[in-house]
């Protein structure tokens, strides 16, 4: 005969990645293109756009859940609000560079969402990379372009690694106890570690470009790519040995 516990626990296991983590990626994410959103315009775009991953991660989640109806409304309504945002930032702001600043970082927090709730299963890894990388490119941007601080650029950069650890932390976490698991607490506990040796990465890149010059934009970018394979080797490490 079958274990009961071990068939509620079978029925309560679905694979899915961890919400908590899932929620607080998108976050990052949002956080690290707010960081460098110059306008008003932007950050309310930014800001619909947000509101829209989180829902659609949670109509995804709802859908998975078997609340279809509740699940498709609420992804439906967050797919719109992120269309919405997508299309401003592509065709509101007056300089083309605000509008490649924050287009490829919106993009990018609508393929997280589409990862973590997740709209199609297998392919959760695969576009967490996307979604982080196109942060990413948002941030380049902003660096290479409009020339953003060095401080802000660092700061954002870093954030950006940190949704993209969390994120992936959350698959990881999701495939082995399911997203119905207690791991609120633990995940917390992995994004609070990650993010301290950010800030050192960050205190470390800081103090490197004010030995003497005031101001090297390349010199920054170069700073920022190295802090983000460090701190990426770092947790990636944890990740293996938790």
């Amino acid at each position: 005969m079958t274990d009961p516990e071990a068939a509620v626990g079978a029925e309560r296991f679905d694979g899915l990645p961890s919400p908590t983590g899932g929620v607080v990626a998108l976050l990052l994410v949002a956080l690290a293109l707010g960081l460098l959103a110059g306008t008003p315009l932007q950050r309310r775009l930014l800001a619909g756009g947000t509101v829209g991953a989180v829902v659609t991660l949670l109509g995804g989640r709802l859908w998975r859940r078997g609340r279809p109806v509740a699940g498709v409304a609420a992804t439906a309504g967050g797919c719109l609000l992120l269309a919405l945002a997508v299309g401003g930032a592509a065709s509101r702001p007056a300089r083309v560079v605000d509008r490649l600043e924050l287009l490829p970082g919106l993009v990018g927090l609508w393929t997280l969402a589409a990862a973590l709730a997740p709209l199609r299963r297998g392919r959760s890894r695969l576009l967490v990379d996307a979604g982080a990388g196109l942060a990413g490119v948002a941030v380049l941007v902003c660096g290479v372009i409009e020339g953003a601080s060095t401080p802000a650029l660092v700061a954002a950069g870093t954030t950006t690694v940190l949704a993209w650890d969390a994120a992936g932390n959350a698959v990881s976490v999701g495939g082995q106890v399911g997203g119905r698991g207690a791991t609120a607490r633990a995940e917390l506990v992995h994004v609070t570690a990650s993010g301290a040796v950010g800030a050192v990465a960050v205190a470390a890149v800081l103090g490197v470009t004010r030995l003497g010059v005031e101001r090297l934009p390349l010199a920054a970018l170069v700073a920022l790519l190295l802090a983000g394979v460090v701190l990426a080797l770092v947790t990636d490490r944890g990740r293996r040995v938790g």
